[in-house]
């Protein structure tokens, strides 16, 4: 085998990759979102509460619409439609144990980054409809492909809001025991979340690099013939599962699975 450290390669091969020609990072803070509930006893029990409380939030999808930026070649603006999944607890009054609830808010951001420029088509055997192209006729120009990394984002606020029939929003009227007046309109939840996110423009090209030898995997595979109480006796005890950790040792980082209540 040859030795890779002393830059000994065996041969230059040819591999496809995708190139990222531009990439920028964002720290968002969006305000005032829209939460919507497709179930309808969930929109019911919205406009008995009197306060809602989010828990976390969840981004599900990221829809793009990637089109050439006018007059600046190989220059393209992005645009990303992110759909959160939002957890949240409705209360009518203090004295009654909230009811929790799901819905979704969707939000649109643009960006514009450097992608390069191609006129060429590429057809792969494997996934034909992911094809994307602009222009009409034999003019065309080939797009590039757009991703986003995102963390969990962070809910930083939330309540209720009533909707008039004229569209406007004000606070929701409440009498003074606790309870909600009726209201001629509709209530609707709104969240602020903080969200950070890296977007990439990337083209496939084709690049020459040093093969120093195929990857073996040294680790064997075997399988688990042990007994279920002989496979139980080798997991250590969880001694920290039951003591809470410090400030020190927790985790940074918000999402559903990291708030224990």
């Amino acid at each position: 085998m040859s030795d890779a450290n002393n830059g000994d390669f065996k041969e230059a091969v040819c591999v496809e990759v995708q190139r990222v020609f531009d990439s920028c990072s964002d720290k968002d803070c969006i305000e005032d979102l829209e939460v919507t509930f497709s179930d309808p006893a969930d929109a019911a029990v919205i406009e008995n509460a009197n306060f809602v409380k989010a828990k976390c939030a969840e981004v599900i999808n990221a829809a793009f619409a990637i089109d050439p930026v006018p007059f600046n070649k190989g220059f393209y603006t992005v645009d990303i439609t992110y759909t959160f999944k939002i957890d949240l607890e409705a209360f009518v009054n203090s004295m009654t144990p909230p009811t929790p609830l799901s819905g979704t808010a969707s939000f649109t951001k643009k960006v514009i980054l450097y992608g390069s420029d191609g006129g060429a088509k590429t057809f792969n055997s494997d996934d034909l409809t992911d094809q994307q192209s602009t222009g009409c006729g034999c003019c065309y120009e080939s797009l590039p492909k757009a991703s986003v990394s995102v963390v969990e984002p962070i809910i930083l606020d939330s309540g209720l809001t009533c909707k008039n029939p004229c569209g406007c929003n004000q606070p929701c009227p409440v009498s003074d025991n606790g309870q909600p007046e009726p209201f001629q309109g509709i209530k609707t939840v709104l969240v602020t979340i903080g969200m950070f996110s890296i977007v990439r423009l990337s083209r496939p090209v084709s690049i020459l690099i040093p093969a120093y030898d195929y990857c073996v995997p040294e680790k064997e595979c075997a399988a688990n013939t042990d007994s279920p109480c002989e496979l139980f006796d080798k997991i250590s005890f969880p001694i920290e599962e039951f003591f809470p950790k410090s400030l020190d040792d927790t985790e940074n980082g918000c999402g559903c699975q990291n708030q224990n209540g």
